[in-house]
C-alpha cells in the first residue's frame, strides 16, 4: 500500500496541476480576447467657434463690481472685476448675449443712492454678422449724468475705445469710473 498510496497521491496532484494549468490558460486566453476586442479611439480636440462679441471692461473705480453674461465661451458666466482690474467677456453665441456690470458707488459717498448701478450691453447675430443690438445708452444704464433719479448722489461714467452705439463695434473696451453727483434742476 505504501507504493500505491504514493502513486495515487502523485496522480491526484498531477490531475490538480493539469486543472490549474487549464484554468490559468483559459483566463489568459480570455484576457487576450477581451483586450483585442476593445477599441481605443483617438480622442479629438474639441475647439470652440471664434468669439463674435468681446467686451473688455476696465474697472477704474475704488470698489469691486459684479458682472454677468448670458453666454460665456469657455469661462464662467458671472464673476467680479476687482477695483483697478480688467475682465474680458467674450461670446460665440449666435442668438443673443447680454452683458451686465454693476458699478458700486465711490467709497467716499455717505449713504450712497442708489446702492449700485447697472450697465448693460446686448449683442446679437443676424445670420451674417455680429451686431450690437442695444448699448448701455439704449439699455438706460444708471446712474449716469443722463439717467438718474431724484436723490441720486453718485454716477458712473464710461469711456469707450470705439463708439458703443455702432452696430458693428462688437469688439470694444469700456473704462468705468464713478464720482459723487449732485442733481441740479434746470
Amino acid at each position: 500500500m505504501g507504493i500505491k498510496g504514493t502513486q495515487i497521491i502523485k496522480l491526484i496532484l498531477t490531475q490538480k496541476q493539469k486543472k490549474m494549468k487549464k484554468l490559468f490558460l483559459s483566463m489568459v486566453a480570455s484576457l487576450i480576447l477581451v483586450s483585442c476586442g476593445t477599441k481605443t479611439e483617438k480622442s479629438e480636440k474639441v475647439e470652440t467657434s471664434p468669439a463674435k462679441f468681446t467686451l473688455t471692461v476696465i474697472n477704474h473705480t475704488d470698489q469691486d463690481m459684479k458682472w454677468e453674461q448670458s453666454w460665456g465661451m469657455t469661462s464662467p458666466t458671472s464673476g467680479v472685476v476687482k477695483a483697478g482690474d480688467t475682465v474680458k467677456l467674450s461670446s460665440n453665441e449666435v442668438q443673443s448675449d447680454h452683458i451686465n456690470v454693476y458699478p458700486m458707488p465711490p467709497k467716499g459717498v455717505d449713504q450712497p443712492n442708489p446702492g449700485n448701478g447697472t450697465f448693460g450691453m446686448q449683442y446679437g447675430y443676424d445670420g451674417h454678422i455680429a451686431r450690437v443690438y442695444c448699448d448701455n445708452v439704449c439699455n438706460k444704464g444708471y446712474p449716469t449724468a443722463a439717467v438718474h433719479y431724484e436723490g441720486t448722489n453718485w454716477i458712473y461714467e464710461t469711456e469707450w475705445l470705439l463708439p458703443s452705439g455702432v452696430q458693428t463695434n462688437t469688439t470694444n473696451t469700456v473704462t468705468i469710473t464713478t464720482k459723487p453727483f449732485t442733481h441740479v434742476e434746470e
